[in-house]
């Protein structure tokens, strides 16, 4: 669907960068959702104290904070979507936008700090802010140093996920509801969130079942795809009704790594819709004139989809907020694979 490119790749590395820091865990193998302390009392919604198991160790709230800082994508979204406007959040570019453009009207510098947090975070910027709590990114929960100075600030939260990935855009946001004492509200926004993606084979039934593989330009003559039950982007396609390439799952199940393909794997992208985006025009265009790429049953069909990276970056990392922005981003494939 060559016509049906979105904006030129003007954000860059940077965005995937950014995105990709977010999605990490370090490899913690430990509950990917918030756990209530026993001895917290009822635990019921807004129930203090709450105690926090995440990536990095326990961390007790004693009341609702009302200064927040928030250093990924899923924790700012979340608090967003639960009524809360952080007082420091993650850069999502080092030029515009400076925070994620679906929150463009919720986000603005100064109110809002922006925080690189893919360079050294500053520890002496976040305590000047007075925060009542954390939410840290993956440098925050791997880099033990980091960790214990910014708690000595306030209660510091790592990431919730396991298997070297953050946790779901629920268990975020439900993990943001715990902390804020918005249980009930952050169950609503779930509910919300799911309806949104459920009803896309609503709109267009004969998309579901339907097969999908998402493609990011890396170094030249590679691509990374995959089909990981554990990847967040398989499950955003899923609870749309989709499912992963068969190639892809094939080479999952043979053991091969589908992270990362070579131009002759390229035959494992058999999908009925592909989205692809890659770091520069020039990449993007030296893959598209490529015989192999011709090869794709997608680009046969006219059911592939180029997105800038600021897109594709989002859509490594689907949250409460995006999901809208996502969905209007794809519409113009799922048009087209709905209509076959």
């Amino acid at each position: 669907m060559r016509g049906a490119r979105t904006a030129a790749l003007a954000v860059g590395a940077v965005v995937l960068a950014l995105t990709a820091a977010c999605g990490a865990s370090g490899g913690s193998a430990v509950p990917s959702q918030a756990t209530t302390d026993p001895s917290a009392g009822a635990g019921g919604a807004g129930a203090f104290p709450v105690t926090i198991h995440h990536a990095a160790g326990d961390t007790r709230i004693d009341k609702a904070p009302a200064r927040v800082v928030a250093l990924s994508t899923g924790w700012v979204d979340a608090t967003l979507e639960l009524g809360v406007v952080p007082v420091a959040a993650n850069r999502w570019s080092t030029t515009e936008p400076v925070f994620a453009p679906w929150n463009k009207d919720l986000l603005k510098a100064p109110e809002t700090t922006p925080i690189n947090t893919v360079a050294d975070i500053s520890v002496e910027e976040i305590a000047k802010l007075r925060p009542d709590v954390i939410f840290g990114s993956y440098q925050v929960t791997t880099n033990k140093n980091l960790y214990a100075a910014l708690s000595r600030i306030a209660p510091t939260i790592g990431i919730i996920g396991e298997n070297n990935q953050d946790g779901s855009w629920q268990e975020i946001l439900r993990t943001v509801g715990k902390v804020l004492g918005k249980s009930a509200e952050a169950e609503a926004a779930v509910s919300k969130g799911e309806a949104q993606l459920t009803g896309i084979t609503t709109t267009y039934p004969a998309l579901k079942g339907k097969t999908v593989e998402y493609v990011v330009l890396r170094q030249p003559g590679t691509v990374q795809a995959g089909a990981k039950a554990t990847d967040h982007l398989v499950r955003f396609f899923q609870a749309m009704g989709l499912e992963p390439a068969p190639g892809l799952v094939k080479l999952e199940e043979k053991g091969g790594e589908t992270g990362f393909l070579s131009y002759e794997q390229l035959d494992a992208l058999d999908g009925d819709l592909m989205f692809v985006g890659g770091f520069s025009d020039e990449e993007m265009a030296t893959f598209e004139k490529s015989e192999l790429f011709k090869k794709i049953p997608t680009v046969r069909d006219g059911t592939y989809l180029v997105l800038d990276a600021e897109k594709i970056g989002a859509m490594r990392t689907p949250t409460v907020r995006n999901i809208p922005y996502l969905i209007e981003a794809m519409k113009p494939a799922l048009e087209k694979a709905g209509s076959k």
